[in-house]
């Protein structure tokens, strides 16, 4: 079942379909320049197991639909059962539990790899701090967040990609 959905919409409905998860609902939103598609009921439950990883390969094949079909490129999320609000304050708290670690030992700390939707929650939480900075470092699916203390001599450094990257990367 679902309310008025455009063809990314759609495409994501089949997509889940397919899976044979359960049933669900799918409604679509804007925020601003995104297109926010949540997805309701038993196959959201499924979809939202195993560490958001599920979540996160439909968020990609979604967006690449959407590269496709559209130049302006609108960007898609996927918000399962409201997990992307759970999500965001479960980043909130770990960030500012590793700038706490940053600035006790002195030193950067790195997090694991994440998904970029992640990796800008972290540096969202962390931008209005002036004792620590962030920056991102790897390629790809192990691109990864870096806390730098105002006392490590990485700081100016990882201030300078901040503030260059808009803090998204």
């Amino acid at each position: 079942m679902t309310g008025e959905i455009g063809e990314i919409g759609q495409f994501l409905l089949g997509t889940i379909e397919r899976m044979g998860l359960g049933s669900f609902e799918i409604s679509e939103s804007r925020e601003g320049e995104m297109i926010v598609l949540q997805v309701k009921g038993t196959a959201a439950q499924a979809l939202s197991s195993g560490q958001g990883r599920t979540v996160d390969a439909l968020q990609l094949l979604v967006n690449q639909v959407s590269a496709r079909l559209s130049p302006d490129r609108q960007r898609v999320v996927i918000d399962v059962e409201g997990d992307a609000d759970a999500r965001e304050e479960f980043l909130a708290k770990l960030a500012e539990r590793v700038a706490k670690r940053a600035l006790q030992t002195g030193r950067p700390v790195a997090l694991d790899p994440m998904n970029g939707r992640d990796r800008r929650l972290i540096h969202v939480a962390l931008r209005d701090r002036d004792d620590v900075a962030t920056m991102s470092e790897g390629e790809g699916r192990y691109r990864q967040v870096v806390v730098v203390p105002e006392s490590s001599d990485e700081f100016e450094d990882a201030r300078a990609q901040s503030e260059r990257a808009g803090n998204d990367s």
